[in-house]
């Protein structure tokens, strides 16, 4: 049997759909459930158990071999850099992380720039690779508020649509990275499972490039 780690939230539909068009029939599956299980699959020719986790805690259950593999989006892979695989990005359910001001330009400040975001770590190294250094202050919901409130000068988040900004009258000063549900496999199952996890990879890859 191969387990696989589902996201909860905004990646659980983009992730269930590369799942299905690779072969993988989780009909049924239900999202107030923690775990699941479901027949013999032929992308993989065992049954597989699904387990609904949060986004931010599956890289851990991925890296200590509770689940075999996982889709988890890559903002918090770049966070939490765990020890795992990341083979494949899908196409759907993409976004993007955004340096985020009250003005379209970053603000002018003899001291150093103050930046709200969910993602300290990560955030610091993109600001620091465009020579922008920057007090990092973590917020963990309503990022947006930082900049809204003078906690902080500007903010770094992920932005989908942008109707938050708008809401609130913000602007998207600069794309720092692109944000995508990413497919995550345990090393130690890789090598255990090597046919069914391949098999499975190749079917994701197919359908997610169109045999490019």
């Amino acid at each position: 049997m191969i387990t696989i780690g589902l996201p909860k939230g905004r990646n659980l539909g983009p992730a269930r759909a590369a799942l299905a068009a690779a072969g993988l029939n989780l009909d049924g599956l239900d999202s107030s459930r923690l775990r699941q299980r479901f027949p013999d699959q032929s992308v993989l020719g065992t049954p597989v158990e699904v387990l609904l986790l949060k986004d931010w805690d599956l890289p851990l259950y991925v890296e200590h071999g509770i689940v075999d593999c996982a889709i988890v989006g890559s903002d918090v892979l770049e966070e939490t850099q765990p020890d795992v695989f990341w083979p494949l990005q899908l196409k759907d359910g993409r976004s993007r992380l955004s340096l985020i001001a009250e003005t379209p330009e970053l603000p002018k400040r003899s001291g150093q720039l103050r930046a709200a975001t969910r993602y300290p770590n990560w955030a610091a190294r993109l600001l620091a690779a465009r020579n922008l250094h920057v007090e990092v202050i973590h917020l963990t919901s309503s990022i947006e508020l930082g900049p809204l409130l003078d906690l902080t000068d500007v903010a770094v988040d992920i932005v989908q649509t942008g109707g938050t900004l708008r809401a609130h009258d913000l602007h998207e000063v600069e794309v720092l990275a692109a944000v995508a549900p990413t497919f995550v496999v345990n090393r130690a199952s890789f090598h255990a499972h090597r046919r069914r996890l391949s098999g499975l990879l190749g079917a994701l890859e197919e359908t997610e490039t169109g045999g490019e």
